[in-house]
């Protein structure tokens, strides 16, 4: 059983399956299960003849395409460890990056070769572009490596945003059960054709949606690169049955010209997640896709990284929450001492099972601050539960805003200024202030065509919002100037730092 547990024997296994069964799409090819198995062999066997050994890291520099699934099963079926690395990064933090992993080899496309020379000049490379030539002669015979389940299977680098970037180690255990808890409580099944429209070193494009299909024989369709013209053209063109996207991107979609003249009629489930997605969002989804079903989700790297699921069905029950626990995950609300807190009372998320990782690569004492004696996990984010076991997540604590002595946690200001028809994206922050210590500032991009002023903004904030959340400022940007980030998060530390340095200019002029 156990070696059914592991991400190469996936792939193995529904070779024997579904061997003509179209088992990865990209914009320019296809491949079947069988070819699939065959390709990730010769990988394996020619990353061994270079003395990659079990344990042993390889990164991946590469668009998200065929070959970087198959180099990713080839190095997970010798037991070596896979690192991704995010190309959207700069040279600095991939040097950062490539040190800290101590990767021995990587696989890169030949424009990130170029672009990031000096950042991978230390790594033995072998460019995507050449992989069959390299693999010319090579055999396509599976390894005869012994994979364990509490191998690590993954090191995918999380937490640049706010500080040094940790190396989060995932075994195959870790990804087998999250696998398990997405295929179980969103009703996925081998029929499915998922496309994946964020990058591949990101967690949940990996994580939660191509691993389950791999483990499933299911489809996935992979995006190169996105736009929201590309995914719409790509789900009519491949009867794409599902996907995710972060809420910024879902409104790229159901705003976009064409949704409306393409053939969606495939489509039956919305993953979204990773910011807030207001009613009158899941409203326009439900109008271009009638029918389509929305899980909402939240989660982290360390936790595998799924962790919660607001389902269609449940909606109504809580509508401002996150969803209820997955089946294989305890989630409970703690103090700052580890103790759980009474039913509706704010604090720490914590959550334990089989999908949290094994710790941080090199880092003891940080595992330590997050990952308790007894396998609980501390999130850094803040949340209350109800009776009824539905969560609200309130903020990150980091995030949380102090104004004359109050604590304001800025997703729940952001929740409700969201639901204002004319804003397409607001963040909320703490500016500096004497007075307040720190002012509540609501930075809002306002949809194509739409008109708003501030104080309308703060009208409609005092109506719904206790006085000491009102925003005591709004800034407007346009949304190529908001800090958006590529699974669809606003970077409030950099939005922080830019709004700070903008009122020092003008308060100095």
């Amino acid at each position: 059983m156990t070696e059914r547990m592991t991400v190469g024997n996936h792939v193995s296994h529904n070779a024997r399956r579904f061997p003509d069964k179209v088992a990865l799409i990209d914009p320019i090819s296809r491949i079947t299960y069988a070819l699939l198995e065959r390709r990730s062999n010769q990988i394996a066997n020619a990353l061994s003849a270079l003395g990659i050994q079990h344990g042993d890291r390889v990164a991946i520099l590469s668009e998200s395409c065929i070959d970087w699934v198959g180099v990713y099963i080839g190095i997970v079926k010798l037991g070596a460890i896979a690192v991704p690395l995010n190309y959207r990064l700069g040279a600095q933090e991939i040097t950062a990056t490539v040190d800290d992993s101590d990767s021995k080899c990587l696989f890169v496309s030949s424009a990130f070769a170029s672009k990031f020379r000096n950042a991978i000049s230390t790594l033995s490379q072998i460019h995507m572009e050449d992989l069959n030539q390299r693999l010319a002669g090579v055999s396509d015979l599976r390894p005869s490596m012994i994979v364990a389940t509490d191998d690590v299977n993954v090191i995918l680098y999380t937490g640049g945003t706010t500080g040094r970037a940790k190396g989060v180690m995932l075994t195959h255990g870790n990804l087998f059960w999250n696998s398990l808890d997405e295929i179980i409580d969103t009703h996925m099944c081998e029929d499915d054709n998922t496309l994946l429209a964020t990058p591949l070193h990101h967690s949940a494009a990996l994580n939660c949606w191509l691993l389950p299909h791999l483990y499933l024989g299911a489809t996935a369709t992979l995006l190169t690169k996105y736009s929201a013209e590309a995914m719409l053209k790509m789900i009519e063109r491949e009867r794409v049955t599902n996907a995710f996207t972060p809420p910024s991107m879902a409104r790229d979609l159901f705003t976009h010209p064409i949704a409306r003249s393409t053939d969606l009629s495939s489509f039956r489930r919305w993953y979204i997640g990773g910011g807030i997605l207001p009613r009158q969002d899941r409203d326009a989804i439900h109008a271009l896709i009638p029918g389509v079903k929305i899980y909402y989700q939240y989660g982290l790297t360390e936790a595998g990284p799924i962790v919660t699921v607001l389902k269609e069905e449940d909606y109504e029950k809580a509508p401002n929450s996150i969803g209820r626990a997955f089946i294989n995950l305890e989630v409970r609300i703690q103090n700052p001492m580890g103790e759980v807190l009474p039913s509706n009372s704010v604090g720490e998320i914590a959550l334990r099972g089989p999908t949290v990782m094994k710790g941080y690569h090199k880092q003891t004492q940080a595992t330590a601050d997050v990952l308790s004696a007894d396998g609980w996990l501390r999130t850094g984010d803040l949340g209350s539960m109800d009776e009824h076991g539905f969560i609200i997540f309130h903020d990150r604590l980091k995030d949380m805003i102090k104004t004359g002595g109050i604590n304001v946690y800025s997703q729940e200001v952001e929740q409700v200024l969201a639901k204002h028809p004319a804003i397409r994206e607001v963040g909320v922050i703490g500016l500096p202030s004497q007075e307040w210590d720190e002012e509540v500032t609501a930075v809002v991009v306002v949809h194509d065509g739409a008109e708003i002023v501030a104080s309308e903004i703060v009208a409609f904030g005092r109506e719904r919002l206790s006085g000491f959340q009102v925003p005591k400022r709004v800034i407007f940007l346009a949304y190529e100037e908001m800090p958006i980030n590529y699974s669809g998060k606003i970077l409030k530390k950099e939005l922080r730092k830019m709004l700070v340095e903008q009122v020092a200019r003008e308060e100095g002029k």
